[in-house]
Parts: structure tokens; sequence; C-alpha cells
């Protein structure tokens, strides 16, 4: 049975995804996501028309992924807001992970936002309806007496996003397991203690 074209799209993207979190965009060859992906050239060019619009794909591919199967599966979950935020937390540092195992968000945001400004813009962009969407839901848990008076939604979210970037960052900089342990345990700690 031939594919359809959109699975060829789908293939230059996913392969791409890959090549850019395992090896870096400078490092990932258009001839490399060919050979992966297994489509020919005019395909991939026929979807995108150079090596910028692929990056920008991939990054619109890693936030779907990660709204869909890592932290926005949790903040859709009827659970009390504080236990949305340890599960996500339970899967740091790789909320969503490759094919090849490695932990998408970190490396790709790593890798693809240090290369040029317009990705970075696209990973803020995309990211920052998760991070609204993490506010809506303490703001909730807040007004619904579930989180502790006193406690400002927007910091708490801002301080949550910052301590798992920055779980994931060391991962990828190679950090010992025990200094992102220790974070997160120390994560987990403090959320239970904003519980009501």
């Amino acid at each position: 049975m031939p594919r359809r074209p959109s699975d060829a799209r789908q293939r230059i993207v996913q392969t791409a995804l890959e090549l850019f979190a395992a090896r870096g965009y400078h490092n990932t060859g258009i001839a490399d996501i060919l050979k992966e992906s297994g489509v020919g050239r005019g395909s991939l060019y026929h979807y995108f028309p150079s090596k910028k619009e692929l990056g920008l794909a991939a990054i619109d591919e890693m936030t779907r992924l990660l709204a869909e199967e890592g932290a926005g599966r949790h903040l859709r979950s009827q659970d009390h807001p504080i236990d949305k935020l340890l599960k996500m937390i339970d899967e740091l540092p790789g909320l969503v992970r490759l094919r090849s195992g490695e932990s998408l968000t970190p490396s790709l945001t790593v890798r693809l936002g240090a290369v040029e400004p317009e990705f970075r813009e696209r990973i803020s962009s995309r990211l920052a309806g998760l991070i609204d969407g993490t506010e809506a839901i303490l703001r909730r848990g807040v007004a619904e007496g579930q989180i502790v008076e006193g406690v400002d939604p927007r910091v708490l979210t801002h301080a949550f996003v910052v301590m798992c970037e920055g779980i994931q960052l060391a991962t990828v900089l190679g950090h010992q397991q025990a200094v992102w342990e220790d974070a997160r345990r120390w994560l987990k700690e403090h959320l239970n203690s904003l519980r009501k």
C-alpha cells in the first residue's frame, strides 16, 4: 500500500527531531535526515524549503508531543493541582522520550535554542501555553482551597518551570544524577507543603 504524502512529512519531522536532539542542528545534515527517514530529497524540499523551516517544524512537533504525551497529559487529569505537578516531576528529566531513548525536551531546546533567535522565540511561544495552563490550574487550586492561602500562582508556576528546566538541563550537561535528584526531591517536598 503506498504511503500518504502526510506520512512522508511526518517521517521527515520525526527523523529530524531525533537527529537534532541526538546530534544537534549543525551536526545533522539534510543527507542524514534523508537517509534515516527514507524520504527522497524532492519530498523533503516540497514540505520544507530550508533546513531552518525543518528546525521550526521539529520545535512544533516537540511541543505537540509535550502537550499530548508529556506535561499536558498531567495537566488535563482530574488530580489535585499539586499531584498534577508532582506527576510531571516524577517523569523528569525526560517527560517525553524519543525512540533513541534521548529525553526530548532538554535535548532539543538546548540544541536548537542556541542556534537561532527564531528557534528560541518559537520554543518560548510554544511552551507559553503549557506555562499559562499550569498557572491557571494553580490559580483554580488556590481559589478552591486546595492550595494554602498566600501562594501566588504566577510565582509558583515560574519557580516550578525554572526548576524543571534546570533538572532537565542538568542531565544534558552530564551532572551527577544526585544533583537533579536532590533538586527534584526538594521541589516535591515544597509542593507537598502547599497542599491543603
